[in-house]
């Protein structure tokens, strides 16, 4: 196995691009690799399956009450910020700062506390929380109290 050395920036924008259990070399074979990309004439060689856990917002998905790509948002009026993130296709939250199977830990992560990120969090097309989203979905579970 060959080594290269990349700067602390390339790497972090790697570990910020991780899928599920994925390690940095995964994901730097995702991008080359599965898009057909080779070098010196080889083949493209597939990258084992990265196990995907779904994540909260994978019931909403699947019910049409959230499409990945739709954006999140939560502003602290008093304070002047606003933050933002995205769902993505497996339930999961992104932020400026990661991925997130919950929409708590997510939110929490960005404003520096806990937080209720089913009531906090406004799905931008519908101007609802993810908790009444999730309600008018009938799904249950905590997001759902």
């Amino acid at each position: 196995m060959r080594r290269i050395e990349i700067d602390d920036d390339v790497y972090a924008e790697l570990e910020r691009n991780v899928k599920g259990f994925e390690q940095p070399n995964d994901v730097l074979r995702r991008m080359l690799l599965e898009k057909g990309h080779s070098t010196a004439g080889s083949p493209a060689v597939p990258s084992p399956a990265a196990p995907s856990i779904p994540g909260a917002l994978t019931a909403l998905i699947e019910k049409g009450f959230v499409k990945p790509g739709d954006a999140l948002s939560h502003v602290q009026v008093r304070k002047g910020r606003r933050f933002a993130a995205t769902v993505e296709a497996d339930g999961w939250i992104r932020t400026e700062l990661g991925r997130y199977k919950e929409p708590s830990p997510a939110l929490g992560k960005l404003v520096g506390t806990s937080i209720d990120g089913w009531a906090y969090w406004i799905h931008d097309p519908t101007g609802k929380s993810l908790r009444q989203l999730r309600a008018e979905s009938g799904a249950t579970g905590r997001g759902g109290r």
